[in-house]
């Protein structure tokens, strides 16, 4: 994907904030999707499978969802562990996983780091438009793959990693509930 294509699909993604109706969920398996996802976004990003990689995908995972939206939303949070998630000099890698929650069975992904974590007194702001801690961002990044999740009848939840860092876990829709279309 040319980086033209890339801006197209974000400005059209902005729009679809506004015109929640034209969401076009599809049923997935999240762990191939996330392989290709992940191929790409390592080319562009010029990293390899050191710096960001899944661990353990556990099986088959079906989830119902916009596939433009969770690419838009999954760059952004890729984009955000790669800048603020990583400390200098720091090898840890950025990693994402896969599973279902133990008490709902609703599928998640997270995208987990070893960075220098989000000041508790900013936490509870990430997620609101042009809200930045001041390190060059647009603050538009979390804002948009909150309500890109939420397009989708998923979640986007932040919370600090035991042991430093960051883990945000997009938990969505019970595969149990989907909507016959």
């Amino acid at each position: 994907t040319s980086n033209g294509e890339r801006v197209s699909t974000i400005i059209d993604n902005v729009l679809q904030l506004s015109r929640r109706d034209t969401t076009r969920p599809e049923r997935i398996e999240l762990n191939a999707w996330l392989g290709e996802f992940l191929a790409e976004f390592r080319q562009t990003s010029e990293v390899d499978e050191r710096v960001i990689h899944l661990i353990g995908p556990a099986g088959d995972l079906d989830v119902r969802v916009d596939p433009s939206h969770l690419y838009q939303l999954m760059w952004n949070l890729c984009e955000n562990a790669l800048k603020y998630g990583r400390r200098d000099n720091d090898d840890a890698p950025i990693e994402l996983r896969t599973g279902r929650i133990s008490t709902s069975d609703r599928p998640f992904l997270e995208i987990m780091d070893r960075g220098p974590g989000i000041a508790a007194a900013d936490a509870e702001r990430i997620f609101e438009p042009f809200f930045t801690a001041g390190r060059g961002g647009t603050g538009l990044g979390l804002f948009i793959a909150r309500e890109l999740a939420q397009c989708n009848r998923a979640v986007l939840i932040y919370e600090q990693r035991p042991g430093g860092g960051s883990i945000f876990r997009v938990v969505f829709a019970d595969p149990q509930r989907w909507e016959i279309s």
